[in-house]
């Protein structure tokens, strides 16, 4: 070997330690990055967890599997840079990231429940509506926000120390961290399978598009969730449910569970439309999504007569969807007439109110009988869910439209403005006529909360004199916060203490606050059943009631004192739906469980109005079949079982030793396929614009009205840009006024001096 050679090894072999050397370095510099960002996403995730009263279990460590591709991503940010620049960097990544967590946590402590990527859009609407009570919660929540800012801080000041360098690393390990975060992602997916791959499982949860935020922070962790709602938003990353079109249950699934097919032939007519024909539609159809539609549909089992149809025959019907109404909230003393109308009528001890916030999911799924997309994109495309959303579709099937058809005058009323969560557009396309809205046909002396009573006051007379009518409420006093930043608990809370007397001090100072908003609610429906008594029409009007959600602003100490007793997960979503009526001989007690979607089928069972019950996905809860109260993250409850799918556990009703494993499980995966089922297909009607293709194809619209329609619907979304365009304008008009107010300030203030 030459000089010349050699030393041109030489140079080759220091160039090569050299790099090396600088790897190995660089591999030291972002080990620290890495090690914080682990630990500390391990901290929150924890510290939230107890928190919020998830406790630890198997079942919710699954976050664990991602925080070494989380923490690593992190780093990849970090490190590049100089080091003035990452000194500075560091800590901001570190406060970016816990400001998302005390922002869930606080979320969380108004709402009981987590938001959503799509969600954080309408973030300035939640200030500016729920502001007045943030103060409190903030206040209350202090503590653990300042534990969650507790590694902001020492990582800050070990950085001003100098305990923690921030040295850059060489840039060469960023392109190999790249592959490396996909690699430690992939094998997170991987140990989730650990826990199986059934509906029920974290692994399904992980990859569902249909899995709901709260579902999927309790098994896979907030972090994680941000990652998968990011993906799903952006990028339609995610398994797109189909839906099955034989997840159709025996009439005994425990028994039968594998066997598919239709309940067997039931006494009474079954409840189809026979306009419909879902075989020729189907094979007609070009487009799969709705092709699919038409075979789950035409598949289903639909309700038939029974001794109650026509029971109610030409009845009023006043249908009330009441702010926070839960059970435990009717009190004999406080509410009499609440009380006396939830005993007795059409009485349902086994309702339950599948939703623990956002009044416009609740009341969606009482007033069309679908399940609202409450899954990590529910809104995406509009800014505050499936109610909006179904505005912008065909919707023969709302309340208002049906009784239409009946020839039965609308009327509906709410207590604040009609352009929150687009009301004004949702409402007029169920078919709800004469629509009256705050400072839109009706006023009030207080605005958040308003007072229900004031409302009952101001419409009652815009219907009673109807030969026959149909009457919407959605109310507002129940409202939180229970205490005194509430107008309707100022203007209530002595009275209720008064009416209790000594029994008030069995009583925590949040529910007697939540009685007092109660209380107000009581004031309508006494005025209201006064009325139609002094009219002679209370025997022959039906008030169906129930709230939209249970109470999510009472915390777990006013709960159970409301209840008096400690109540579990799903004892919360126990509720009442009130079905009052002077009209029947004697009560009907029905023992069926049921939820939100089930009350229209019954209702229009009751009323002896045909209609396809196969296009609801609820049921009536006196026809024969399955039925189940679900909640709005898929967990149910049945005459056999109830389980909480947040938490993956059964809690069996019945001697399990007469039933092997394996059929216990199968009656639980099939219980959860009907229900994905039945959700996926809810959230398709609306995307799919199913109604209107079905009436189109069926021929009950002509070209005429199809036409009309599409212009209606494309008529609604640029009115739902427009708003969205106004509320930026306005925001701009405040802005400008500030600065204006400011200069005008320092003027005067310059006058002055």
């Amino acid at each position: 070997m030459t000089d010349n050679k050699r030393a041109d090894n030489n140079k080759t072999h220091k160039k090569t330690e050299q790099f090396s050397k600088k790897i190995k370095q660089g591999i030291i510099n972002l080990l620290p990055y890495f090690i914080i960002f682990a630990v500390t996403i391990i901290f929150w995730e924890l510290l939230l967890r107890l928190q919020i009263g998830r406790g630890l279990s198997k079942e919710n460590l699954f976050f664990l599997s991602f925080i070494p591709a989380e923490a690593l991503a992190l780093t990849l940010i970090n490190g590049l840079f100089p080091q003035k620049v990452s000194r500075i960097l560091f800590p901001i990544t570190l406060l970016a990231v816990s400001v998302y967590y005390a922002g869930q946590l606080v979320y969380f402590r108004i709402f009981g429940s987590f938001f959503s990527v799509s969600m954080m859009r309408m973030g300035t609407d939640a200030v500016t509506n729920f502001g007045w009570a943030m103060k409190e919660v903030l206040k209350k929540s202090s503590l653990y926000i300042a534990l969650i800012l507790i590694p902001v801080v020492i990582v800050t000041v070990l950085i001003i120390t100098k305990r923690i360098k921030c040295k850059p690393y060489h840039p060469l390990l960023h392109l190999l961290i790249i592959p490396l975060i996909a690699i430690l992602w992939i094998a997170g997916i991987q140990c989730l399978r650990i826990d199986g791959t059934s509906k029920q499982s974290a692994y399904n949860i992980f990859v569902s598009d249909t899995s709901d935020t709260d579902t999927t922070i309790s098994r896979v962790g907030v972090m994680t969730t941000f990652n998968l709602e990011l993906s799903s938003y952006y990028i339609d990353w995610g398994n797109n449910d189909s839906i099955n079109k034989d997840s159709i249950l025996s009439n005994d699934p425990l028994g039968e569970v594998a066997k598919k097919g239709k309940i067997p032939a039931l006494n009474g007519k079954a409840k189809i439309n026979d306009s419909f024909d879902f075989d020729e539609l189907s094979e007609n159809c070009s487009d799969d999504s709705l092709r699919e539609l038409y075979d789950y549909i035409g598949n289903r089992n639909p309700s038939h007569d029974n001794e109650y149809t026509n029971l109610l025959e030409g009845y009023n019907v006043i249908y009330i969807c009441a702010e926070g109404f839960w059970s435990y909230g009717v009190n004999e003393k406080v509410t009499p007439t609440l009380y006396k109308m939830a005993n007795n009528g059409i009485v349902l001890p086994n309702y339950y109110n599948s939703f623990l916030n956002t009044t416009v999911n609740g009341e969606y799924a009482f007033s069309t009988s679908l399940w609202p997309d409450v899954s990590r994109k529910a809104s995406y495309g509009v800014d505050v869910g499936s109610m909006p959303q179904s505005s912008m579709c065909y919707m023969p099937t709302g309340l208002g439209n049906v009784f239409k058809n009946e020839g039965v005058p609308s009327y509906a009323f709410h207590n604040y403005y009609g352009n929150y969560y687009r009301r004004k557009h949702s409402w007029a396309n169920l078919g709800y006529e004469n629509t009256y809205f705050m400072d839109d046909g009706m006023t009030f002396s207080t605005n958040w909360p308003a007072s229900d009573y004031e409302m009952m006051l101001q419409s009652v007379d815009s219907y009673i004199s109807e030969d026959r009518f149909f009457a919407y409420y959605m109310t507002f006093s129940g409202h939180g916060p229970y205490n005194s930043s509430n107008c309707i608990y100022n203007d209530n809370i002595d009275e209720v203490k008064s009416i209790l007397g000594e029994e008030a001090s069995k009583y925590d100072e949040e529910a007697l606050g939540y009685l007092a908003c109660n209380l107000e609610l009581e004031k309508a429906m006494e005025y209201l059943v006064g009325r139609l008594e002094a009219e002679g029409i209370m025997d022959r009007t039906l008030i169906v009631l129930t709230g939209d959600h249970y109470p999510y602003y009472l915390e777990k100490k006013g709960r159970n004192s409301l209840a008096g007793k400690d109540l579990s997960d799903m004892d919360m979503y126990h509720s009442t739906c009130i079905m009052y009526t002077t009209g029947l001989k004697e009560n009907i007690t029905c023992e069926t469980y049921c939820c939100n979607v089930d009350i229209i089928p019954t209702v229009l069972n009751l009323l002896g109005i045909d209609y396809d019950s196969r296009l609801y996905i609820g049921t009536d809860v006196f026809s024969k079949g399955i039925h189940k109260a679900v909640l709005y993250d898929k967990s149910f409850i049945t005459d056999k079982v109830a389980y909480n799918a947040k938490a993956g556990k059964a809690e069996w009703k019945i001697d399990t030793s007469k039933h092997t494993k394996k059929e216990l499980d199968s009656y639980l995966s099939a219980m959860d396929e009907l229900i994905e089922s039945e959700y996926t297909a809810s959230i398709r009607i609306i995307e799919d614009n199913f109604y209107y293709h079905l009436w189109k194809d069926s021929g009950l619209m002509t070209k005429e009205e199809a036409d009309a329609e599409i212009e209606r619907e494309e008529l609604v979304k640029e009115e739902m840009k427009d708003l969205r365009s106004l509320k930026g304008g306005i925001k701009e008009v405040k802005r400008t006024a500030k600065l204006l107010n400011q200069k005008w300030d320092a003027i005067i203030e310059e006058d002055d001096e």
